[in-house]
């Protein structure tokens, strides 16, 4: 019997055996999976299924209704559709999805036992099925139910992203999931059992999607902010184009056409655009360009039902995750690609009413069906093989086994525990007495939710200063201006714990709360409360604290650099109070060109703060899956007595910098980012850059791609630190100042 399942069995009944009660569904991602219902008066009868049972949730990945896809499902609500999340099927009517390793343990017991499945009755009531990146292949048979829900005339919507996508570091993406073969062809993929063969075919036109609907997920890499802007016509593309304008490609792939009457492009590189390889690309990342390299966005036509398929999340997905990573337990971040430039919104909405609609016609091979285009060298010759050689982008660190749901962090998707260690009966997060740490990565402070739209969701930190309308709400301050307050209207279910009334020790504290940005009795506040916390100030661990620590838990430590180890790929730091006490730090690759002291020999004798999980490197104590890293020494400040304003700081400190800071940057602008709404940024003594997205008002001046002599001018951006794009950013920015006279 597979372990992940024998731990999993064990827990249930400790917890069943502690609690005196009947065990009903004690993990939080597992109960009760979440349903989106239209009014009465919209219902349109239909059900979009959104599959989380063989992925979505791995690395930042957080592709479930209600969390970083709850834009895409709340928009489908407003059509009238009834929205749904499936996980698999309770065989045993536990209230527990049991996931079971049935692939890198291949038995019968681990086939019969793994509940994470994919069945044609379990998913038949849905008219359309989300497939948002599959991260575990599918079995012969979860193939063979996909290909009779299509068969009966429903629809499946394919959202890839960019080769290599690994979230979970478990040697398969989306696109191989999808394609229905990995691009290795090692026997290791061989599997036989109830996978088959999952070795690359080596053949376009060969596999399980170009067999069912004409058409392969290309093994590219690609950006392209500005968007792709070659779209079809509305009569080419069933009617899906109309209204829809160039979609953005923030590291996604493209598909090629095998067979041009069951696929079609909808959305194509322009001559005018230009495509660049993603910077992580493992090979060419771009093999031809232009519209050879096959369409980003495509349907299909297979017998009675029908098929979507889109390279990339970010331009669906929003900024609002809510599980925490597999391996380290972090906060997740999401890009907030359905309401930014570029989104595919309405291209979403439309693909979904396509699918969900039932037509007689089963090829595009007429007048008012017209076939697609066959992509040209539809299996590049990079394609053939796997520079990975079968292994993971990257090796996951600690105890993270990504075929082990009993070795998630506590919060994750599949893990045992919800936050704080401890199981929970909902996913619909309620009070919670436990205190974390700092708060969320994307908090924001009190001043800057002040200055959201009504009807926004924030995460907001504040010092609770006095109870409001007796106990049905609170005051909190902001905590660098205590003038600055925010209301809190408090549900039911927090009064007794959070009300200053009902427990005057929460006076002075400091609270995170999750919900809408509101008005309460005629004053700025946040109610539709779905989670608060009482907060700690972040506080650094001394190497000596942090060799106690055990094995897998996060920490923040603080300490001298002495060496580099093992070459580039990790440094040493000891105790600023005992040299003599020393743990090495794990350098992944963004970190090295900065913090090796083989790359950079200035770091030695610098102050380090690194943030990460406490591990085992080259058998001594270490710490690994780093998140954050900066030097403390140096403060990473621009030298402001000839540079910048007294206030300023490096793009070094803005990049490590809490989302919703707020921030006065000086760096050199280096180019320009999803032209031309932002420009890029890089510190005057690293390779370090973050995004500054521009106001209307600004970007006839400051947007390179309005006028270029601004490139290599320094800047002073006073904004609030941010993600766009998915990327490091300041946004809501109120002043851009150029610099002369500096250094």
């Amino acid at each position: 019997m597979a372990k992940s399942f024998i731990r999993q069995v064990l827990l249930a009944v400790t917890i069943a055996c502690s609690t005196h009660t009947v065990i009903a569904a004690p993990y939080e991602w597992n109960y009760p999976a979440p349903v989106k219902l239209p009014s009465a008066g919209s219902n349109n009868g239909k059900v979009v299924l959104f599959d989380v049972s063989h992925g979505g949730t791995e690395g930042n990945a957080d592709w479930v209704i209600n969390g970083a896809f709850s834009d895409f499902a709340d928009a489908l609500v407003a059509e009238g559709y009834t929205v749904e999340e499936y996980r698999g099927v309770d065989n045993n009517n536990d209230g527990i999805i049991q996931f079971v390793d049935d692939y890198s343990v291949s038995s019968s017991t681990a086939s019969a036992t793994n509940e994470a499945t994919i069945t044609l009755s379990a998913i038949s009531h849905a008219d359309v099925l989300v497939l948002a990146e599959s991260n575990r292949p599918f079995t012969l048979d979860e193939r063979s139910a996909l290909e009779q829900f299509v068969a009966s005339g429903k629809g499946i919507f394919f959202v890839a992203d960019h080769y290599n996508a690994d979230r979970n570091l478990n040697t398969w993406d989306s696109t191989e999931v999808f394609n229905g073969y990995n691009r290795s062809d090692l026997s290791q993929y061989n599997l036989g059992g109830v996978y088959g063969d999952l070795r690359n075919t080596g053949d376009a036109n060969t596999g399980w999607l170009a067999q069912n609907f004409g058409i392969r997920f290309r093994f590219n890499a690609i950006n392209l902010l500005a968007g792709a802007s070659n779209i079809v016509s509305s009569s080419q593309g069933e009617g899906i184009t109309q209204g829809v304008t160039p979609v953005l490609m923030a590291g996604g792939a493209t598909l090629a056409i095998t067979d041009p009457t069951r696929a079609k492009g909808l959305v194509y590189f322009a001559g005018t655009d230009s495509p660049s390889p993603w910077n992580h690309a493992v090979d060419s990342g771009l093999y031809v360009g232009g519209a050879n390299e096959g369409p980003y966005v495509a349907i299909a036509k297979s017998g009675a039902g029908k098929a979507a398929f889109i390279g990339d999340s970010s331009p669906i997905e929003d900024s609002t995750p809510l599980y925490r990573r597999e391996d380290s337990g972090s906060t997740k971040s999401t890009y907030p690609g359905w309401t930014d430039a570029g989104n595919a919104a309405q291209l979403s909405l439309n693909i979904i009413n396509w699918l969900a609609s039932s037509e007689p016609y089963t090829l595009f091979n007429s007048s008012a069906h017209p076939a697609g285009i066959a992509t040209p060298n539809a299996m590049d010759t990079e394609e053939l093989t796997d520079p990975d050689n079968g292994q993971p982008w990257n090796s996951p660190s600690g105890s993270y086994d990504p075929w082990d749901p009993a070795t998630f962090a506590d919060g994750a998707y599949g893990a045992a525990y919800g936050l704080g260690g401890s199981a929970s009966s909902s996913s619909s997060s309620s009070s919670s007495s436990s205190s974390s740490s700092a708060g969320s990565v994307n908090a924001i402070s009190v001043a800057t939710a002040l200055a959201q739209p009504s009807g926004s969701s924030v995460i907001v930190v504040g010092v609770i200063a006095q109870g409001i309308n007796g106990e049905y709400a609170l005051e909190i301050a902001d905590e660098a201006n205590s003038a600055t307050t925010i209301l809190v209207k408090l549900e039911s279910e927090y009064r007794s714990e959070f009300s200053p009334l009902n427990n005057p020790d929460v006076l002075g504290k400091t609270l995170e709360v999750t919900g809408v940005r509101d008005t309460y009795m005629s004053s700025p506040s946040i109610e539709y409360v779905s989670n608060m916390q009482i907060v700690v100030a972040s506080t650094s661990l001394s190497v000596s604290q942090t060799l106690v620590e055990p094995t897998g838990t996060l920490v923040t430590t603080r300490g001298t650099i002495t060496q580099d180890v093992n070459g580039i790929y990790a440094l040493e730091i000891a105790d600023e109070m005992n040299s003599g006490s020393t743990i090495f730090v794990k350098l992944e690759s963004e970190y090295r060109n900065d913090f090796s002291p083989l790359n950079n020999p200035a770091v030695v004798g610098e102050t380090l703060e690194v943030t990460g999980i406490r591990d085992t490197y080259m058998s001594e104590a270490s710490i690994e899956a780093v998140s954050a890293m900066q030097l403390i020494s140096t403060g990473g400040s621009v030298n402001t007595e000839s540079c910048g304003s007294a206030n300023a700081v490096s793009v070094d400190t803005a990049f490590t910098s809490a989302t919703g800071t707020a921030l006065v940057v000086v760096g050199e602008v280096v180019g320009g980012v999803n032209n031309p709404y932002a420009l890029e940024l890089a510190d005057l003594n690293s390779s370090t850059t973050v995004y500054v997205k521009l106001e209307s008002p600004q970007r006839a001046y400051f947007s390179p791609a309005n006028n270029s002599a601004i490139v290599g001018q320094l800047l002073e951006v006073t904004g609030t630190r941010d993600l766009y794009m998915s990327y490091p950013s300041l946004e809501s920015v109120s002043s851009l100042q150029e610099l002369s006279g500096c250094p």
